[in-house]
């Protein structure tokens, strides 16, 4: 499958060396900014090979990488957490969502799979499914943690407007409207907001 990382060695390392190249490229030049000559130039690989390992070109390249960094983003979420108590999860958890985005600015777009469309590859309509399905557990999981913590709201719509709010204060920064401590301060009032309807939040978690 297109989204999956091969078996065979030397499949996998130009499936990794591709989606390197992607997400360098489509971040320096955007999606439509990018060919695949540029795609395999930047990965030391011919076209062809691109194309034996991504059917469509570079649409098929988009989705994988999309999907790879929904992994990249379950698994920096999920990692074992050095907090205990179910306010400071949460905390936590903003804090790791804020830091992902931070250091992976293409994150935003690839997880809405925001250059591409259906239409262009069933490789697209896969990558939605299960990048829906990561994120979708994602919010479920803190969720858990909110209402272990106790929220004077309901806890999946604070998560979700959280989550919400964080987003859109990314987008701002990617269209260049707000400058990187604009994102931070924004970013931080959201995260406050939010603790601010735990209940068990204490002032250092906030």
């Amino acid at each position: 499958m297109v989204l999956d990382t091969p078996t065979d060695k030397r499949k996998r390392r130009t499936h990794t060396a591709v989606l390197d190249a992607g997400g360098t490229l489509f971040l320096a030049h955007g999606y439509r900014g990018t060919t695949i000559e540029m795609l395999a130039a930047a990965a030391d690989v011919a076209v062809s090979s691109i194309y034996a390992n991504f059917g469509a070109g570079k649409v098929d390249v988009y989705a994988a990488l999309a999907w790879r960094t929904a992994l990249d983003h379950v698994e920096q979420m999920t990692a074992p957490f050095g907090a205990v108590q179910p306010a400071h999860v949460v905390a936590e958890s903003l804090d790791r969502y804020i830091a992902f985005h931070r250091d992976n600015p293409l994150a935003l777009r690839l997880l809405g799979l925001t250059d591409v469309d259906r239409s262009e590859s069933d490789s697209v309509v896969e990558a939605k499914g299960k990048i829906d399905a990561a994120l979708g557990g994602l919010v479920d999981s803190v969720t858990r943690a909110v209402t272990d913590a106790g929220a004077d709201v309901d806890p999946r719509a604070l998560v979700l407007n959280a989550w919400a709010g964080m987003n859109g204060a990314v987008s701002l920064r990617q269209r260049r409207i707000v400058d990187q401590p604009m994102l931070d301060a924004m970013l931080a009032i959201t995260r406050a907001d939010m603790l601010r309807h735990l209940k068990g939040a204490s002032d250092e978690t906030r």
